[in-house]
């Protein structure tokens, strides 16, 4: 185990929000031609509000631009990159529908030019769903064209399922009609959406009952009165309009017990190299245990999945930390965070470092020469903050 490589190097960035333990909640963050973009949801007098906080690169104040009131355990909004601004979307507080009067929500896509003095955040369509358990959507854009992807439950012939479904946004047009993307035979969640050259990636986690698991009576389930699920990572391509073409793919073994998952485009061109990490609790005995599966996608081309070496996992999903060099961070045990750099290729390139200094925080994007932005949201002065980080 290598020493801390990270940092804090200046004076970090407050959001205002109230002091309240549920008063702020940061998403990811993406570059911007500002320096970075970050989804957040605070709570003010008007109650929870979804909105963009712009993080400067060279000094300067953070600014931040309300999208609107969002649900009540709403996430932060999912960001992307577009020409001249970025797109953010978010899911507005439930309605009643007009069919039947059963209640719906709307994920909202807005614009969001963060170059000029005033920023202001533009609509530009709705997704209207039914309301269920699931908040897991993503959202990704490339030339003109936008997608947006979410789970929700759809009735089967013997039980209900999950199913991952597409909208398309597209300049000046109104969003396209929804698509489903993962097929009938999947029970489908956590949906992630990625520019690939001429269409988008679209990925999930597909579950099953593990035969092989306790009868539902016994004390070893994962919760009282359900048996263990198989998951595992699926892979289909879209189209413009959110449309799959070609097949649907694994990424990790049928068997395997997948919970969560990361993704990020590497290496150059308008296509690279896709790097998937994705954390199996197979081997979870008592909270411990677990591995962090990676694979690459180049292409047709999917290589097998090969295991990082790590001391344990703790709690939370792994995060691909974008820019160069890339880096992998994730909770061991005893809720100490790591942090592995890896080339771009995705493979390791020196020793995973113990990040005392981020242990309460989350590593979210690599800025420049060295430094990382960071969400700090236990710091009641700094709710985000920059790190210089060694090589």
């Amino acid at each position: 185990m290598a020493s801390a490589r990270c940092h804090p190097d200046q004076p970090g960035f407050a959001i205002d929000h109230d002091d309240s333990d549920d008063g702020l909640e940061i998403g990811d963050a993406i570059p911007d031609a500002a320096g970075a973009a970050v989804g957040i949801v605070r709570r003010t007098a008007a109650g929870r509000v979804a909105g963009v906080a712009v993080v400067p690169v060279d000094g300067g104040a953070l600014r931040v631009v309300d999208l609107g009131p969002t649900l009540g355990d709403g996430p932060p909004p999912r960001l992307a990159s577009r020409a001249g601004d970025i797109v953010a979307a978010v899911y507005a507080v439930p309605r009643t529908g007009a069919q039947g009067g059963r209640p719906t929500r709307d994920l909202t896509v807005y614009s969001v030019g963060t170059g000029a003095a005033d920023l202001r955040a533009t609509p530009l369509g709705s997704i209207r769903e039914g309301v269920d358990d699931s908040l897991a959507f993503d959202l990704a854009w490339q030339g003109d064209h936008g997608i947006a992807v979410y789970d929700t439950v759809a009735s089967a012939p013997h039980a209900p399922r999950g199913v991952v479904r597409a909208a398309a946004f597209s300049v000046g047009q109104p969003a396209g009609p929804i698509q489903e993307v993962s097929p009938p035979d999947s029970d489908a969640e956590a949906p992630r959406i990625v520019p690939n050259g001429d269409g988008f990636l679209a990925l999930w986690i597909a579950r099953s009952i593990d035969a092989s698991a306790p009868a539902p009576d016994s004390s070893d389930l994962e919760a009282p009165g359900e048996q263990r699920e198989h998951g595992w990572i699926e892979l289909a391509a879209v189209d413009e309009r959110g449309a799959p073409r070609g097949p649907v793919r694994r990424l990790t073994p049928p068997g395997g017990h997948v919970t969560a998952y990361d993704v990020q485009r590497i290496g150059p061109g308008p296509k690279g190299t896709l790097l998937v990490v994705a954390r199996d609790d197979g081997e979870v005995v008592d909270g411990s245990g677990g591995a962090l599966l990676r694979v690459r996608v180049t292409g047709d081309v999917i290589d097998p999945p090969v295991a990082f070496s790590t001391d344990g996992l703790g709690r939370g999903a792994p995060g691909i930390i974008g820019g160069r060099p890339v880096a992998l961070a994730w909770v061991a045990a005893h809720e100490q965070l790591r942090m592995l750099p890896l080339d771009q290729d995705g493979t390791p390139t020196s020793s995973p470092s113990a990040e005392a200094a981020m242990d309460e925080a989350r590593p979210l994007l690599w800025l420049a020469a060295g430094r990382m932005l960071v969400a700090t949201p236990a710091d009641a002065d700094a709710q985000l903050q920059t790190f210089a980080c060694a090589e």
